[in-house]
């Protein structure tokens, strides 16, 4: 599933960054390393794993095939359903608890060899609601000695309110006109929301589907259509059965559609040596079929090169992708039948280029679970990071094949990778094998530790090992666990095999423990030889004895002036490297493969500012040493005129990776000192127009032929922050145009890349009528072409006003039927750091209006958590975090109970720089300006 992303990262990025972060906002113990699906239980198994702190089911019984009927009434929203499971009795056992919520269980027959051997109706069935369970209490015993045993439940169900379960997303029909499709969202733990079920992860079986839905219903599901019945005004589709998979991974969509296809040669391996074909196709709403045609040609592309990388056919007869309007998270891997939001498919020549990336690097990932997560699936959710993390991993691997010009890796090096430094670096953070302290913890470890940390170690070890020696073992681990379940010592076991290295002991301390070092480097008594000592980084400060217990294993990755990369390894506490008599500078964690952060001395950091201001540096590393400094300034390693000394060497630096980082820090230097001190206020203002305008006015308005598209990306940074710091020739221009695209819709005087830049300055810096313009073209879009990345731009922009009355109205407007649920985190995104008084406003509607919000997103979705982050992410002032603790205390958190601390931890972060460095910051002004 793509990552609805932390909100633990401190500033907002370029207008387009804004829209897809947000638009992904809108959202979520002991291993069990047996697959319940097959085989005896081990003599030596242990269940002390199956308790109610994981809320799993006990181990006696285990399904090996569902036969499911499902008759979803779209009108009425009234499920009928039937389900035929076939069982494996491990252990006697006369009840039979499964996984149920929202549904009735009307009546329940056991065969065994056949023969019913017990019949019970509804006052036999005991339902937990916390536990979210069923229990069958049988007349009989089932035993080990009893086969075939057939489970046969009849059920009633509802279609889910919210974005889980089998619920309705509305659409626009053939003939324009609003109605509803079928969709289903089982990950994590929603499948017993459509059927009763063993609703776990390792407890796989295979699946036979029917599904009875209106005639002029298009049908998917994860197999290809066996044959359908008609019958009046209803059909009823009968699909192949599937291969052995989890609960979550089965799917259904159902509704109006067209789709486009092509063919991937991703199959086995045909007599002439070539794969054979497997068809490709999109499937999206009737009047949009047109807007997927790059995003066929992208998985096309993607399966392929996924099978040459794994040396493994595509396990399924066909691949299926379905443009959904509404969709909690940016996409959902599904066996065979892969769901996206609409802004991640809809990709036409209007759409700007980071969404485009964005789209190839979303699709990428996706299909990788095809084998990581779905052909081979994590045992429980404590190993979560076996899928996402890799999936994150190859999606950007395979986005830098597909696309080198583009260099993903450098942009994952100052987004993802930095929200994991952040998140992980508070007392708040987890481990990547996390506990899982229930089952409403499960949604909240789709986070940035599981998806961006297991990333980046990932990335890590790949680099040590090398990539043909990780793939290798990668290869093996597939082929071993394929159809099961596995765990991450299976994973390590593989690689050790591939590379002959104890990969197990080198990775325990970086996915069993929180955090992660920051080396601290001393040359003081001996220019050659560099002093290292490692200890774990806090973001609040340096930790006491007892939060630094862990020692990691450390690629330190050492280049100096003089010489190439080195590849020494700290795995002790302190250690010691030499570097080459008359080094001008030296650099650790080269290409920023490690994870870890490094404290230089104020004199080695003025030397590597000489050398970036020389152009000796790679942009990679220029974006690490910015990077760290930027979070040892926050946590008080180093003073904050530190890094306001070096940033006049990043001037001389065209990467627009570094330039997207002077922007966060100046953004939240500002948000942070805003509220304390006008005079401050303006001068970092001024601080940021020094750097942007001029390079605004030097890059222009017009993209050049035959440019860089990293050009064309620092051009679409530069802009809107040049407006942000004030500056009056872009405003002017940007509200110039806005108004001349206003007026003439099929005539657009901009590049798309400043659709949303241009929407956001012209309502910041204008009037109510602007607003109005913005809000028009959202509700209209189709009469000023806008692609749907667009769309949202439009939303976002109204949220960037500085009218107290207008914040107000467009918060109201986001709770409105105008905007789906999954886009109220981008008015909410934007409006949080649009302007420095307006996080206030924010928190006063979003306390008036709490259970507005709850109803709106329901209590327990993935989007409530994202929201409460978004709203309370940006304060700096530790009585606003007493505020907030307090509100908080009375009401239900479960669905936000990590994100709540991670959030309150970072308000004190900040308040805690403001009060030890303001001095410093208004000295290095007073010095300055």
């Amino acid at each position: 599933m793509a990552l609805k992303p932390d909100v633990s990262a401190l500033g907002a990025s370029d207008s387009n960054d804004a829209v897809d972060r947000a638009v992904d906002d809108g959202g979520g113990g002991g291993v069990c390393g047996d697959d319940l699906s097959k085989g005896p239980v081990p003599a030596d198994h242990t269940i002390t794993h199956n308790n109610e702190q994981n809320d799993m089911l006990p181990l006696s019984l285990a399904p090996t095939h569902y036969d499911i009927h499902l008759q979803p009434d779209v009108r009425s929203g009234h499920i009928g359903g039937s389900v035929a499971v076939d069982l494996l009795v491990r252990a006697p056992t006369a009840d039979i608890i499964l996984h149920t919520k929202t549904i009735v269980i009307d009546r329940v027959s056991v065969f065994v060899g056949g023969v019913e051997a017990a019949s019970v109706d509804a006052d036999c069935v005991a339902y937990d609601d916390e536990m979210e369970t069923a229990t069958i209490r049988l007349p009989v015993t089932l035993t080990p000695e009893d086969a075939p045993v057939q489970l046969l439940i009849a059920f009633t169900g509802a279609v889910s309110e919210g974005m889980y379960g089998l619920y309705r997303s509305k659409y626009r029909d053939r003939s324009g006109q609003l109605a509803h499709m079928l969709v289903t969202q089982f990950q994590a733990k929603c499948a017993r929301m459509a059927f009763p079920c063993w609703d776990e992860p390792a407890i796989k079986a295979e699946f036979t589907l029917t599904l009875t839905v209106p005639a002029h219903f298009e049908a998917l599901s994860n197999m290809p259509v066996a044959h359908t019945a008609e019958l009046g005004e209803l059909k009823t589709v009968y699909f192949e059965r599937s291969p052995r998979m989890s609960t979550y991974l089965l799917a259904i969509v159902a509704g109006e559609l067209d789709y486009i296809e092509a063919e991937s040669f991703s199959g086995a391996q045909g007599a002439s040596g070539r794969r054979l074909p497997i068809p490709c196709r999109i499937y999206t709403p009737p009047a949009d079929i047109e807007k997927v045609r790059f995003s066929l040609d992208t998985a096309v592309r993607v399966l392929e090169q996924l099978v040459d990388m794994f040396d493994y056919e595509y396990p399924l007869p066909k691949l299926d992708l379905v443009a959904v309007p509404e969709l909690e998270a940016g996409g959902m891997e599904n066996w065979g039948l892969v769901l996206f939001r609409t802004v991640r498919l809809f990709i036409t020549a209007q759409t700007s280029l980071w969404i485009r990336q964005k789209a190839v690097y979303v699709i990428a990932h996706e299909l990788s679970h095809q084998w990581f997560g779905n052909l081979v699936t994590m045992a429980w959710w404590d190993d979560l990071w076996l899928n996402e993390g890799f999936a994150t991993w190859i999606g950007i691997h395979i986005t830098d094949q597909l696309y080198p010009e583009w260099k993903r890796w450098d942009h994952f090096v100052i987004e993802d990778r930095q929200a994991a430094l952040s998140a992980d670096s508070l007392r708040s953070s987890h481990p990547i094998q996390v506990t899982i302290k229930g089952s409403a913890d499960i949604d909240q470890v789709f986070d940035s530790i599981t998806y961006y940390k297991g990333c980046s170690l990932i990335r890590m070890l790949s680099a040590h090992l090398g990539i043909d020696v990780f793939m290798a073992g990668v290869r093996t681990y597939l082929a071993a666990h394929a159809y099961s379940t596995a765990t991450t010592r299976d994973l390590w076991r593989a690689l050790e095999g591939a590379s002959a290295i104890d990969v197990s002991s080198m990775m325990h301390s970086w996915t069993a423990h929180v955090g992660y070092p920051v080396i601290t480097v001393d040359n003081s008594v001996d220019d050659c030889v560099l002093q290292l000592r490692q200890t774990r980084y806090l973001h609040s400060g340096k930790p006491s004895a007892d939060e630094d217990r862990v020692v990691w294993w450390v690629p330190l990755g050492l280049a100096t002036s003089e010489s190439e990369a080195a590849h020494d390894i700290l795995h002790t506490r302190t250690g010691s490297v030499e570097i080459p008599r008359g080094a001008r500078w030296f650099k650790l964690n080269y290409d920023n493969a490690g994870l870890y952060r490094v404290c230089y001395s104020r004199t080695a950091l003025q030397r590597l500012a000489v050398a970036i201001r020389q152009g000796e540096l790679r942009t990679v590393d220029v974006v690490g040493i910015l990077n760290d400094t930027m979070a040892l300034v926050t946590s008080g390693y180093l003073r904050t005129s530190a890094l306001l000394d070096m940033i006049s060497s990043f001037k001389t630096v065209d990467g627009y990776v570094v330039w997207q980082i002077l922007g966060y820090f100046l953004e939240s230097l500002l948000l942070t000192w805003a509220d304390k001190s006008a005079v401050i206020r303006d001068q970092i203002s001024g601080l940021a127009l020094s750097l942007f305008a001029p390079k605004a006015a030097a890059l222009g308005w017009t993209h050049r032929a035959n440019e860089d598209p990293l050009v064309a990306r620092l051009r679409a940074i530069s802009i809107p922050r040049a407006a942000w710091a004030g500056d009056t020739s872009v405003i002017d221009q940007a509200c110039r145009l806005f108004n001349e695209f206003y007026l003439n819709p099929d005539d657009k005087p901009f590049q798309h890349d400043f659709t949303a830049s241009v929407f956001e300055i012209a309502v910041r810096s204008g009037d109510e009528t602007n607003y109005a313009r913005v809000r028009e073209m959202y509700e209209d879009s189709q009469r000023w072409h806008l692609s749907e990345d667009h769309r949202m731009a439009a939303l976002g922009a109204m949220a960037c006003t500085r009218s107290e009355k207008l914040m107000w109205q467009t918060l109201e407007y986001a709770l409105s039927d105008r905007v789906l649920p999954q886009d109220i985190n981008i008015v909410i995104g934007f409006m949080v750091s649009s302007h420095y008084r307006s996080k206030h406003v924010l928190w006063q509607w979003f306390c008036a209006n709490y259970q507005r919000v709850v109803d709106r997103l329901g209590e327990c979705s993935a989007l409530l958590g994202h929201v409460v982050g978004t709203v309370i992410g940006e304060f700096a002032d530790e009585s606003m975090a007493a505020e907030i603790e307090q509100w908080f205390a009375d009401k239900r958190t479960a669905a936000f109970d990590r994100t709540l601390p991670q959030s309150l931890e970072f308000i004190r972060v900040r308040a805690a720089w403001y009060h030890r460095d303001k001095d410093d910051v208004a000295k290095w002004f007073a010095n300055n300006c």
